[in-house]
């Protein structure tokens, strides 16, 4: 038994308590919470992976996620600090750092292939006499938001096929809707991504084009982004979120047959497994090539979208070009 005094062994077990009753409030500060804007659809299947295999929370980070129409919907939000990272298509976010919002990419999302098929593509009613941009003048075409990356390679494709873009109706229709927009004739035709097109497929549709990949191999479509002064604010904690998304990335393209990705997918999309694994979902990049930005800020000022001289190497955070 020890031989210091009863008040003297009180006060210490006191002190002990306190310190113990400290510690778990210093263990929580240390836990950051980052908000990120995203839809659902195959493209964040590895954020899907890194946050329920728990790489973010070995990194310290607790990552909410804020489902939205389109990635354009979701730049508005991380310019207001509402969400701290911005699931975004690559044309929205070179006019969000145009029009001067600080925004940065720091990590890839999806890439499209050499050639198709590819997870995005114009889909219309079975025997619809659709095969070209030709034969889409003065017809009508869901995307889902306008000025975005869905209009803007589907007005390209519309011209690499013979037809004149302007001659055109483009209706925002968010991707989940688009089938029914399609049978219920709102619409000739859509512009969707998977898990939608393979959807629509076996609602009894056909698939009319790959925009994407017709259009540009190795489109570097949809990208992480988040604001200057985030970055510059909490370099470690991007740092950190990077390092557990690459690690979902290297556990999707390591198990792209497995059943617990078509259980993940299915779990944030309300797609089937049995669907989804009719999909063929690709392996994803860990690094954006900055030369593949440049037919694409070159489509956007043939479409009107970008004026004056822009960098496309500007946009992109040193974690966006490593692997």
């Amino acid at each position: 038994m020890s031989n210091l005094p009863l008040r003297r062994r009180t006060a210490a077990a006191a002190i002990a308590a306190t310190a113990l009753g400290l510690a778990t409030p210093l263990v929580r500060a240390q836990t950051t919470r980052i908000r990120v804007s995203t839809i659902p659809i195959i493209d964040i299947a590895p954020l899907q992976v890194a946050i329920a295999k728990g790489y973010f929370t070995a990194e310290g980070i607790e990552v909410d996620t804020t489902p939205t129409q389109g990635g354009a919907a979701g730049i508005p939000a991380l310019a207001a600090g509402q969400v701290q990272i911005v699931f975004s298509n690559v044309v929205s976010i070179i006019q969000a750092a145009k029009q001067g919002l600080g925004v940065q990419i720091i990590a890839p999302a999806s890439t499209t292939g050499d050639a198709p098929p590819d997870q995005a593509a114009l889909i219309a009613k079975k025997g619809a006499p659709f095969k070209t941009g030709k034969d889409f003048e003065g017809k009508r075409i869901a995307v889902n938001t306008r000025n975005n990356i869905i209009w803007l390679y589907a007005r390209a494709w519309v011209r690499a096929t013979g037809g004149n873009p302007d001659a055109v109706t483009y209706l925002e229709v968010p991707f989940p809707q688009m089938v029914d927009a399609v049978r219920g004739d709102r619409v000739d035709a859509a512009f969707a991504v998977e898990p939608f097109v393979s959807g629509g497929v076996a609602a009894d549709m056909q698939v009319v084009g790959y925009p994407y990949t017709q259009v540009q191999k190795r489109l570097p479509a949809a990208q992480y982004a988040a604001s200057k002064s985030y970055i510059e604010q909490n370099p470690k904690v991007i740092e950190g979120w990077v390092r557990a998304y690459q690690k979902g990335v290297d556990w999707v393209n390591q198990n792209l047959k497995s059943e617990e990705l078509l259980t993940i997918i299915s779990g944030y999309t309300r797609m089937p497994p049995q669907l989804i694994a009719k999909l063929g979902v690709t392996a994803y990049e860990k690094a954006v090539d900055p030369a593949a930005l440049v037919p694409v800020v070159d489509q956007m000022r043939r479409n009107g979208l970008l004026e004056g001289p822009f960098d496309p190497k500007s946009i992109l955070y040193r974690t966006a070009l490593k692997a």
